[in-house]
């Protein structure tokens, strides 16, 4: 109660950047309740309430500062916490012309910062369903970012298969099942200890792209990912998980559609190596 404005603000701020959201808020509320149109108060209390997913509040808050404070000027932070607001409340119409507001102020001076709402703005294509541009978004955000992950490669994989179940003809899907095996490929390209995961994935991809295993497009990839991790001497989960799903499509076929029982038996005794319970890989060493 002793302290002046000026002093509850740096009070406030000290404690948002510690993280401390709960304490950050109660402070700025107190400063609100001296001075309700203060632009540092409302901007806390906006921030805070954001980051506590307090969305309601933060939207009165944003308003608050947005039209009810003396003095304020906005920044990009400004309008790239409203669209997370906005987000979080699920209006994403409105956190898009947030999110584009804030890439277009003055004080959007550096990669680092534009990468960030360009990944957001995406972000809020994606929630609306909008792939063609949150992948449009998305792929800026990767050529805009200093040094892209691997994760942020997957990532954008995963938005042309989600692309491809809004499609409704297999023209269409294939279209994007075929960006997606492309940038999984891309994936193991740059970042030599993804292969196991993209060379799956790839698997996957094409066998989205062939259901009935006719053309065999995810025959190599099934048979590459057995040559990488088949041969380990312990596997964990994730192998045996992938490995199961890889000697079960490749079982499949060579016994069905290439009625090679030959071929088939291999790949079920490799099954029933780590499952020797599979009734599938079974039958098929019964099989004459």
């Amino acid at each position: 109660t002793k302290m002046e404005d000026r002093d509850l603000s740096d009070y406030a701020m000290t404690a948002f950047f510690k993280q401390k959201y709960d304490t950050a808020l109660d402070v700025a509320k107190f400063g609100l309740s001296k001075n309700p149109r203060h632009a540092a108060f409302n901007r806390l209390a906006f921030f805070n309430s954001t980051e506590l997913k307090k969305w309601d509040d933060a939207l009165m808050y944003a308003d608050a500062l947005f039209n009810k404070s003396d003095s304020a000027k906005f920044s990009y932070y400004d309008y790239t916490y409203y669209g997370n607001a906005l987000s979080g409340a699920k209006q994403h119409e409105k956190a898009i012309e947030m999110y584009q507001k804030a890439l277009q102020q003055e004080d959007m001076d550096n990669k680092a910062k534009r990468a960030g709402v360009i990944k957001q703005l995406s972000d809020a294509y994606k929630a609306q369903e909008d792939f063609p541009n949150a992948i449009k978004n998305y792929e800026e955000y990767l050529n805009t970012v200093e040094k892209a992950s691997a994760n942020d490669i997957a990532a954008l994989a995963q938005l042309h298969l989600q692309h491809a179940n809004k499609k409704n003809t297999p023209e269409e899907q294939a279209e994007c099942f075929i960006m997606a095996d492309k940038t999984y490929q891309d994936l193991e390209n740059k970042f030599e200890d993804a292969t196991e995961y993209a060379t799956f994935m790839r698997a996957r991809v094409n066998g989205y792209m062939d259901p009935d295993q006719k053309k065999g497009l995810a025959k190599p990839y099934y048979e590459k990912l057995d040559q990488l991790i088949g041969g380990k001497e312990n596997k964990d989960a994730t192998d045996k998980a992938r490995l199961t799903e890889s000697y079960r499509y490749l079982i499949s076929y060579y016994f069905v559609i290439q009625d090679d029982k030959e071929n088939a038996k291999q790949y079920a005794q490799k099954l029933l190596e780590i499952d020797p319970e599979n009734e599938i890989a079974k039958q098929v060493m019964e099989s004459k």
